[in-house]
């Protein structure tokens, strides 16, 4: 929980509106975890404080999700997705629609607009803002050619690692992420035009890129009994990861993305230990958050075996 809260407390804009907040109503479980975070991070950057404990966080995130509520070890990225589930509930004004109705003619494009229009309508919140892209998915079927494209709303980035190096580049994790899979066997789809299972492939483009990108490597198997150790090497720099090849269209003149957090994970699945490595906004010097100790760290210190989820900024 520190380790992820030290990532969220380094991004930038959503830092800057929780400070501007005020105490916050708090009716709902979700509102009060977003009070009490809104009171943890203007605590957190106020000068003079050397530590802060935030165990009243802990009591409202695990009053909703009793999974917390005990000491036991629990996965990073689990949180992150529960924990900013709760801040966009306590923020969202969305209001609730009917089932969306696309017409067959439609082009991609259109469709994902259309899509994002009515998920943006339903899900209104600064985290929506902030945190979501749109993923594209494509499904043909291998005997009559039919394809069929979804748009759906992302929060984070899970990345496969290459089980068969102990070395690789993060656009090889992202080549396999859009990489075509095919589904075969008990995995077979039903094709809409054949009216039956059909043997399909699978693929994944990035339709709307978010301003705060979650990248998850996934370094524990399905069972988390085994954790792989790659070294992924990863951007570090100013607008060095560049994500245009992995975009559903052209249109993009631009997607350079900025490392500004990382999350790393030591030990195995049994046990472990959680450390942040966060960038601060305003000097741009390094800084390793362990629990309550801070260390200065250098950039070319943060590529590691141990980077479970990296934090990027659209720039």
């Amino acid at each position: 929980m520190n380790s992820v809260i030290q990532c969220l407390s380094h991004t930038n804009d959503l830092t800057t509106f929780l400070k501007s907040q005020r105490d916050p109503k708090s009716v709902t479980k979700d509102q009060r975890i977003f009070s009490e975070f809104v009171k943890l991070i203007k605590e957190m950057w106020s000068s003079g404080v050397r530590s802060v404990t935030p165990s009243d966080l802990k009591s409202a995130f695990s009053s909703k999700h009793r999974m917390y509520s005990g000491c036991a070890q629990q996965d990073a990225q689990e949180f992150l997705r529960f924990f900013l589930d709760s801040l966009h509930s306590a923020l969202n004004e969305g209001v609730k629609t009917e089932g969306l109705q696309l017409a067959d003619n439609l082009n991609d494009s259109r469709k994902a607009d259309l899509m994002w229009e009515w998920y943006c309508k339903t899900e209104k919140s600064l985290i929506k803002d902030l945190f979501v892209g749109q993923l594209k998915s494509t499904l043909k079927c291998t005997v009559c050619g039919n394809t069929s494209v979804t748009f759906d709303p992302f929060w984070d980035l899970s990345l496969p690692l290459s089980a068969s190096s102990t070395r690789s580049k993060l656009e090889n994790c992202l080549e396999l992420f859009i990489r075509e899979e095919i589904l075969d066997g008990d995995e077979m789809p039903t094709c809409s035009k054949c009216q039956t299972r059909r043997k399909s492939t699978k693929s994944f483009t990035i339709q709307r890129f978010p301003k705060y990108l979650v990248i998850h490597l996934k370094r524990f198997s399905e069972t988390r009994w085994s954790k792989l150790t790659n070294i992924i090497e990863f951007p570090t720099g100013e607008k060095e990861l560049n994500l245009t090849p992995y975009a559903s269209t052209s249109n993009y003149s631009s997607t350079l993305y900025s490392l500004y957090a990382i999350s790393n994970h030591m030990g195995s699945t049994g046990g472990g230990h959680y450390v942040a490595l966060c960038k601060h906004p305003q000097t741009g010097k390094w800084h390793e958050f362990d629990d309550n100790t801070v260390r200065d760290a250098t950039e070319s210190s943060l590529i590691s075996s141990s980077a479970y989820l990296l934090f990027y900024e659209r720039v």
